[in-house]
Formats: C-alpha cells, sequence, structure tokens
C-alpha cells in the first residue's frame, strides 16, 4: 500500500487557496419528507452488507498542502471527528486516511490504478472473507474515473466478533492471492447472523480522498475542510447528490465546486451522530431505515 502512495506524491503540486468565503449557506424549512430521502441519499450500504463505520483510531496523512493549510485542516479534522467519538492522531508510521491535493486529478487516478487495480480491498481484512484481493466493484472504478473536483474510494473490511477454525486446503494459491503453496487457507466465509444476531461488522479500514486544486476557483478552505470531513466520515457513494440540505449536494453540484463558505448542515450533523450511535452489526438496509426515521425524528420533532 505505502508503495502507491509513494509514487502517487510525484504527481501531486503544491498551490496555494487565493480563495475568499462570499456567501454563506443557510439551511432551514426543508420537510421531513426531504430530510429522510437526504439520509437515505448519503447512507447507502450495499445488498445484504451492513454499514461500514471508523471503528478505530483514525491517522491521517495530508499531501501537498501549503504548510500552514495542512495544519487548519488537521485541527479542523481532528476536531470533526472527536465530535463523533472518534480519535484522531497525526504522524502514524502507517496512515489509515489520506489526502491528497494535486491539479492533475486524471493522472494521479489512473497512476494509483495502474499500480494498485485492488484500490487497498484486502488489506490487514481477516483472511476469513472471500472479500480479500478482490476488484472493486465496476460502479466505484466509474466514478473515481469521473471529473469531481474531489474523488474518494476505500477499503472496508468485514471483521468477526469471535474466533473461528480454518478450513484446510492443500495445493497451490491463486493468483490473486500471490501464488504459491498453501497449506491452510480460509475459503468459506463466516455467517451473517447467529442465533443470538449478528457475529460481524463491517470497518473503514483505509480511505484515500484526493482533491483537485486546479478546479477549487472561488472555493474557501474551511469549505474544502468541511465538504472532505463529511466524506471522511460517512463514505458516501461518489456521484451528484440530489438535495441542498447536506453539503454533500450543496458543494458539489453536477461535478463542479460551488464558490462559497460552505459547512456540515444540521441535517448533517445528525446524520453522521446517528451513523457512529446505531449498532454496526445491524443489517445495513435496517439500520439505514433507522436513521432516515431517528433523524427526521430529531429535526421535526
Amino acid at each position: 500500500m505505502r508503495v502507491w502512495v509513494s509514487a502517487a506524491v510525484v504527481l501531486l503540486c503544491l498551490a496555494s487557496s487565493g480563495a475568499h468565503a462570499q456567501e454563506h449557506l443557510v439551511v432551514k424549512g426543508y420537510s421531513s419528507d426531504q430530510t429522510s430521502h437526504a439520509v437515505e441519499e448519503i447512507v447507502q450500504p450495499r445488498t445484504d452488507r451492513q454499514i461500514a463505520r471508523w471503528n478505530q483510531m483514525v491517522c491521517p496523512q495530508f499531501v501537498g498542502f501549503p504548510a500552514d493549510v495542512k495544519k487548519q485542516f488537521e485541527a479542523h479534522l481532528e476536531d470533526r471527528f472527536a465530535r463523533y467519538g472518534i480519535p484522531v492522531k497525526a504522524h502514524c508510521p502507517i496512515p489509515q486516511l489520506f489526502i491528497l491535493t494535486t491539479v492533475h486529478e486524471n493522472d494521479l487516478i489512473d497512476h494509483i490504478l495502474e499500480r494498485d487495480p485492488y484500490l487497498m480491498q484486502g488489506i490487514d481484512v481477516s483472511a476469513a472473507f472471500a472479500d480479500n484481493f478482490r476488484l472493486p466493484p465496476a460502479d466505484v472504478r466509474h466514478a473515481i474515473r469521473q471529473d469531481y473536483p474531489v474523488r474518494w474510494f476505500s477499503d472496508v473490511g468485514i471483521e468477526y466478533n469471535g474466533q473461528t477454525g480454518t478450513h484446510l486446503l492443500n495445493g497451490n494459491l491463486p493468483p490473486r492471492f500471490g501464488g504459491g503453496r498453501a497449506t491452510a487457507l480460509y475459503i468459506g466465509e463466516i455467517p451473517m447472523t447467529s442465533f443470538l444476531g449478528s457475529i460481524r461488522h463491517e470497518d473503514i479500514k483505509y480511505m484515500a480522498i484526493t482533491v483537485d486544486l486546479s478546479k477549487m476557483e472561488g472555493v474557501s478552505w474551511p469549505s474544502l475542510f468541511e465538504y472532505v470531513s463529511m466524506v471522511a466520515l460517512t463514505n458516501p457513494q461518489l456521484k451528484d447528490y440530489d438535495t441542498s440540505e447536506t453539503i454533500l449536494g450543496s458543494f458539489v453540484k453536477h461535478r463542479k465546486p460551488q464558490p462559497g463558505d460552505f459547512a456540515m448542515t444540521d441535517l448533517d450533523d445528525a446524520v453522521v451522530r446517528e451513523f457512529y450511535t446505531d449498532d454496526r452489526a445491524e443489517d445495513g438496509r435496517e439500520e439505514t431505515q433507522k436513521i432516515a426515521s431517528d433523524v427526521t425524528a430529531s429535526l421535526h420533532p
């Protein structure tokens, strides 16, 4: 993993902001239906999967930012994550969250895909699960090739709440596992649930966010900090969002960042708060419905 990161750094370049806040986002008066729609648009686990969250201390690494901006960004991200109970530690030997700046984003993404077509899938993930070292879904690979000003991808690992035996496999490892002789290999996947409920949960293991500074004209640094924080906290789909009640739909429209001063809204705050409060082992669709219901109730008493 550290190989492709170091190679990607070659493509990065520094840029100063030259940006000033022009207007302020004010979110108010939206209906309960709009709230519910916005939540379900943000929180979209894949079919038969759970909602992936950070469940460990997060060590970010900022690459390509001016020194003063990097310091502000680090403080902002730490504050945002701490608000929802997620500890952040800077300057770790092995970071989990990479935030990279460039003015040649397509080149950077192409280089990452060339060096790591798996997009970190399977790194530090339990060998018990068949998700290891599979190519990411086609929609993920397609999205990060589109000309969004901020792009992201992540490694979501499935963790098992307990111990299990090893399924023995005598023979050669398949090429996707590096080849070679195997004496034992997990070839089965632990069931989703037991009689006592779910015995597994999904964690965000690593995440990479790229920022194209060549597309940030008129955008303030604080707006970018807020947007990236929301992305890093929730790992949403990379797409254009319909709603303007969340920073995801306000800051980027039709793949373009909007000039002005934007911040995470009350709706964003409520979503993230429920996101990190609810049971991480629940079925994803049921949990999404619960988050939508709880957020709507909190904003529309």
